[in-house]
């Protein structure tokens, strides 16, 4: 059986910090794997491993798959690996666990940044979400500033506290406290106590992560609320209407790591709800029109939607090599009805819902006839919706439009029976 591999946190004192009982762990190793940062520090400060000249060190990079083979073949060769931190914190204890048996892997933490950082703030964070921005998008994290008061974010050089702070405050979160901690545990550590907006025109040393902290009277997005139309740049009323919405994507039933497709994305309302209440996934708007793909556009950086992806083209051409959807709304076809419908069955996950918006009795027709012939199950609802308006000190109806709204999930088996037919 192979040897266990130890991962072990180093805080920023380094490994001559540690406990003896853990130095004498490290001394005991054949192989040292860390970062280049932590295999000059544990050299330069007392390094256990002097004894041992023989020892192989292996410094992690950009090079983490290459690591993970040479580790597959370590035999009984005592490894141990130093990470900065808590490993089990967006480290490597997370990309090891996913490779190795967990009787495999041995993990000692340490004391995270963030967890330096709260304390260094003086903050309680068991109210608070701690997340990274490191190698990740910063959907995530816009969208849990929505939702929650304190948050605690890992910071990278692409996405250092002011490129966070700038794409925050574009999709419209509320100036709060920020915290940024630079060099914790060094020397030259410093505590940055300021408001988000003026984060934007700052720099910071490389070692930092970022506190966000909204006062005690700041309360969080509604998970889900009526948006009016003229909440959106759309052009001559041609916007899925605030009900109809509301209907879709109740019947959408989107969880928050799902991906979306809206086909025929117009001005785009549908999508932003849609990636609203998908916010840890993605939603693909797809639309054909330049006017409207202007509109949509205008939309999305409005609204801060950065986890839309637009894509320009006709469905469902445009819609091949796209990630597969749990859920897809399809408000407009151009006239390509049946065969969007079909390539949506082949492709969706097992249990995607589809929902689609129709104004006529044709469309509604070949609609049911597609989806029953695909195996499908069509649940279908008229929406029959009239606003109040007043009328000199009275009130009136002004009827919309019906609308047709069909709705069906698309099977495991309906997927491999298709992919077979083809």
């Amino acid at each position: 059986m192979p040897s266990t591999i130890l991962v072990i946190g180093v805080g920023a004192e380094g490994v001559s910090a540690l406990a003896p009982a853990i130095q004498m762990r490290i001394a005991e190793a054949d192989w040292l794997v860390a970062g280049e940062r932590l295999l000059a520090a544990s050299v330069a400060s007392a390094d256990p491993l002097a004894h041992k000249p023989d020892v192989i060190r292996i410094a992690l990079k950009t090079n983490i798959a290459q690591v993970v083979d040479r580790l597959r073949d370590r035999g009984e060769a005592r490894v141990v690996i130093l990470a900065s931190g808590d490993p089990g914190f967006y480290g490597i204890a997370g990309t090891l666990l996913r490779e190795f048996p967990p009787g495999e892997i041995e993990i000692i933490p340490h004391v995270s940044s963030l967890q330096l950082a709260f304390a260094r703030a003086r903050l309680d964070w068991s109210d608070a979400i701690v997340t990274s921005a490191h190698a990740r998008p910063l959907a995530e994290i816009v969208h849990w500033a929505r939702r929650v008061r304190k948050m605690g974010i890992l910071t990278d050089p692409q996405h250092t506290p002011a490129v966070i702070a700038q794409s925050m405050l574009a999709a419209g979160i509320e100036d709060c406290r920020a915290v940024v901690a630079e060099n914790l545990g060094l020397p030259e550590e410093r505590l940055i106590d300021t408001r988000l907006s003026e984060l934007v025109s700052r720099q910071f040393a490389p070692l930092n992560v970022l506190l966000l902290v909204h006062d005690a009277t700041w309360a969080p997005r509604a998970l889900f609320a009526l948006r009016a139309d003229g909440a959106y740049a759309h052009r001559n009323g041609l916007i899925t209407k605030a009900d109809v919405r509301a209907l879709s994507l109740a019947r959408l039933a989107l969880r928050e790591t799902d991906i979306g497709w809206d086909i025929g994305a117009g001005s785009g309302a549908v999508s932003i709800e849609m990636a609203e209440l998908a916010w840890r996934g993605r939603v693909v708007a797809i639309e054909r029109d330049p006017e409207n793909l202007g509109f949509l556009q205008a939309n999305v950086t409005r609204y801060g939607a950065l986890n839309v992806e637009i894509v320009a083209g006709t469905a469902p051409e445009a819609l091949a090599g796209l990630l597969a959807p749990n859920a897809v709304f399809i408000g407009g076809t151009g006239g390509a009805l049946t065969k969007i419908i079909s390539h949506v069955a082949c492709v969706a996950l097992p249990g995607c819902r589809v929902v689609i918006n129709l104004a006529t009795l044709e469309h509604l027709n070949e609609t049911l006839t597609a989806m029953r012939d695909l195996g499908m199950v069509p649940e279908l609802i008229q929406v029959n919706l009239a606003r109040g308006e007043p009328v000199a000190q009275l009130t009136r109806l002004s009827p919309h439009n019906p609308v047709f709204i069909v709705s069906g999930v698309v099977s495991s088996q309906q997927v491999s029976g298709i992919q077979e037919d083809e």
